[in-house]
C-alpha cells in the first residue's frame, strides 16, 4: 500500500499544542509551525483501526497489560536492530521525559554530578537541575559543514571526575541529528565503564533513521556495557502517538527494575490508557511498511531544505541529519544579532521554530526545524525565510 504523507490536514480543532499554543509561545498565531516535535501527518491506518476497535468496545476502564504488549516491543527491537532482550526486562512508563527525571533521582545522590552532551533537548538539563543535581556538559564539536562529533578528550576529563556518576546519552541526537556510529558508542561506553559511570540512553528517535545510516542500541555493544545502561524508548515519535503518553524502559538489573516500578506505583502512574495499549502493539506488529515510507518522505523534505539553502540561503549553515525529523539551522551568518534572530523569524519571516539557546549555550543563533509534515509546509517555511532575509538588504 502506498501512503500519502502530503495530505493537507486541518489541526485547528485538534487541540494541537503545535498549532494552538503558538500565540502563547510566540505572541502571534499566523505562523508556519515548524517547532513542536510531533508530525502534521496522520498516524498509520493499522493503528487507527486498532484504536477504533477499542473505541467500539465502549468501555474505557483500567487496563491490564498482556504479555503481548512487551513481546511486541522486544520483537521489534530484534527485527529492526538485531538486539535480543527478554520482554521481562521491559517496564511501561508514562513517557521518556518523566522516566528520565525519575531515574536521575533514583540512580544518583544530590551531591552527584550528571553529564550531558550539549546542545541537547532541554529536559536533559532540567531533569538534572530540577532534581538538585549538578550539571556537567560535554559540548559536541561542530565542523565548518555543521557536522557534530564528540570531544572525547573532554568527555574523559569530565567522566573521570569523582562526583560524575551518570551520563545521559541522546541517540539519535536531538537536535543535531547524529546517529552515533559503533566506534563512537564503544568509546563512550568504555569510558563510562572505566570511570564507573552509569548510562541512561534516550533512544526515542531510533526508528527514524535516514537511508544510509544505522542505529545501534548502546546496550547492544557488550554484556558489560549493557549491565550499566538503562534505555528509554517509545514508538510515539515514530508513529505520531505522543499524545498517548506511554513509553518503555529497559533495565538489565532486576532490582532496579523493581525499584522503578515501585516508584511508578507510589505515584499511581503504572497503567496504560486503553488506546496506547493497542496502538503500540499495532505499530510494532503491523506498521513497518508505513514507517519505511515515512522515512523516505522525511528524507525528501530534509533534502529539499538542504538544496534550498545551498541555492538561495548560503548564509544559513546546516548538515543533513542522519536521524530524527529535526533540522538544526545555524542563523549566525545571517547578519542579525543572536538575541534578535527569534524576533526576526517570528515577526518578519512568520515561521515558528525552537530557539537553539534553550538547548545549551552552544545552541545560540541556531533554530530547530521540524520537517515531519507535508512538503508544502516545508516549502512555505523556506520561502518565507528566504523572502524575509532578502528584505534585510
Amino acid at each position: 500500500m502506498k501512503y500519502n504523507f502530503n495530505e493537507r490536514i486541518d489541526r485547528s480543532e485538534n487541540h494541537s499544542a503545535k498549532w494552538a499554543e503558538m500565540g502563547m509561545k510566540f505572541g502571534r498565531n499566523d505562523l508556519t509551525p515548524m517547532w513542536v516535535a510531533d508530525m502534521d501527518i496522520k498516524t498509520a491506518p493499522e493503528i487507527l483501526e486498532a484504536m477504533r476497535n477499542k473505541l467500539e468496545q465502549e468501555i474505557f476502564g483500567y487496563v491490564y497489560r498482556p504479555d503481548s504488549y512487551y513481546e511486541s516491543a522486544a520483537n521489534w527491537l530484534k527485527k529492526r536492530f538485531g538486539y535480543e532482550i527478554s520482554p521481562a526486562t521491559l517496564i511501561h512508563s508514562p513517557g521518556v521525559v518523566p522516566s528520565m527525571s525519575i531515574l536521575v533521582k533514583m540512580l544518583t545522590k544530590e551531591t552527584d554530578k550528571i553529564l550531558i552532551q550539549s546542545p541537547v533537548y532541554p529536559p536533559f538539563a532540567s531533569s538534572v537541575k530540577d532534581n538538585g543535581r549538578t550539571l556537567v556538559e560535554n559540548n559536541l564539536v561542530k565542523d565548518e559543514n555543521g557536522y557534530y562529533t564528540v570531544d572525547f578528550e573532554d568527555l574523559e576529563k569530565k567522566l573521570s571526575c569523582e562526583d560524575v556518576t551518570l551520563f545521559i546519552l541522546c541517540n539519535p541526537h536531538n537536535p543535531v541529528g547524529r546517529v552515533w556510529k559503533k566506534d563512537e558508542l564503544e568509546k563512550m561506553g568504555e569510558l563510562c565503564r572505566k570511570y564507573n559511570v552509569r548510562i541512561l540512553a534516550d533512544e526515542i528517535w531510533r526508528d527514524l533513521i535516514m537511508p544510509g545510516h544505522k542505529h545501534i542500541p548502546m546496550a547492544s555493544l557488550s554484556k558489560e556495557i549493557e549491565d550499566i545502561t538503562i534505555t528509554l524508548f517509545s514508538p510515539t515519535k515514530s508513529f505520531n502517538l505522543a499524545g498517548l503518553q506511554a513509553s518503555f524502559a529497559t533495565f538489565p538489573r532486576a532490582e532496579e527494575r523493581k525499584e522503578f516500578d515501585d516508584i511508578l506505583g507510589k505515584m499511581d502512574v503504572k497503567r496504560n490508557n486503553p488506546f496506547s495499549l493497542v496502538a503500540f502493539e499495532a505499530a510494532y506488529e503491523k506498521c513497518e511498511n508505513w514507517l519505511e515510507q515515512l522515512i523516505e518522505h522525511i528524507d525528501g523534505n530534509m533534502q529539499y531544505v538542504i538544496d534550498f539553502i545551498n541555492e538561495k540561503l548560503p548564509m544559513i549553515k546546516t548538515a543533513k541529519p542522519e536521524g530524527t525529523y529535526l533540522m538544526w539551522l545555524d542563523f549566525n551568518g545571517v547578519g542579525i544579532p543572536q538575541d534578535k534572530i527569534q524576533d526576526f523569524l517570528i515577526n518578519e519571516a512568520k515561521v515558528a521554530m525552537n530557539d537553539g539557546a534553550t538547548f545549551g549555550e552552544n545552541g545560540k543563533g541556531f533554530f530547530r526545524m521540524n520537517v515531519a509534515c507535508p512538503r508544502y509546509m516545508v516549502e512555505e517555511a523556506m520561502e518565507k525565510i528566504e523572502k524575509a532575509i532578502r528584505n534585510l538588504k
